[in-house]
């Protein structure tokens, strides 16, 4: 006698892999970022991000107090002659840093990307919010974007400031990949 209590439906293979949980980056690793380093995985924080759970992440960045609480609205979406983006001495830095490598390119047409969602406002004077509401733009309107490169070049355009500026929105960028980490995790 058959057991009737035996699913009609087929299960799936033992080896097959089930939808495999993001590997997001650790706190240390993030730390690491922030100092220079590079971090593959910290894209994942925003690849695949639906619209909807950014906006609730970036509630939980206002409710924690990391950025200010108004945004800023940019609605002029005339751009700049693209010759304006490629005379930037911060996208001249990220270029000379390994010689215009693959990695930098990435990074600059990552970084054109967001200057164009951001209505052509000059890297250089982003702030933590800017890149956020770029990102937003980016996830909202599926741009093809490496997360990661875009990260690394706008951490690489901080770094390189000589005023506080840089390292002060550099800290709020930590700050707030690591608080979107936590609750992505969750």
């Amino acid at each position: 006698m058959t057991d009737s209590t035996a699913s009609d439906s087929p299960s799936p293979p033992a080896d097959a892999p089930a939808d495999a949980p993001r590997v997001l980056p650790s706190q240390a690793e993030i730390a690491q970022w922030a100092k220079g380093d590079d971090l593959p995985s910290l894209g994942t924080l925003f690849s695949g991000l639906p619209v909807a759970r950014f906006d609730a992440l970036m509630m939980q960045i206002r409710k924690e107090e990391l950025l200010p609480q108004h945004w800023q609205v940019i609605g002029d979406r005339t751009l700049p002659d693209q010759g304006v983006f490629d005379s930037y001495p911060e996208v001249a830095r990220l270029l000379a840093l390994e010689v215009a490598s693959a990695s930098a390119r990435g990074q600059v047409a990552a970084l054109r990307v967001g200057w164009q969602e951001l209505a052509g406002k000059q890297p250089a004077l982003w702030t933590t919010s800017d890149l956020f509401v770029a990102l937003r733009r980016i996830i909202e309107r599926d741009l093809p974007v490496d997360y990661n490169d875009l990260l690394s070049a706008i951490r690489d355009v901080w770094r390189a400031l000589t005023l506080p500026h840089g390292r002060d929105q550099l800290d709020s960028l930590w700050a707030c990949l690591d608080l979107i980490r936590q609750k992505t995790k969750k």
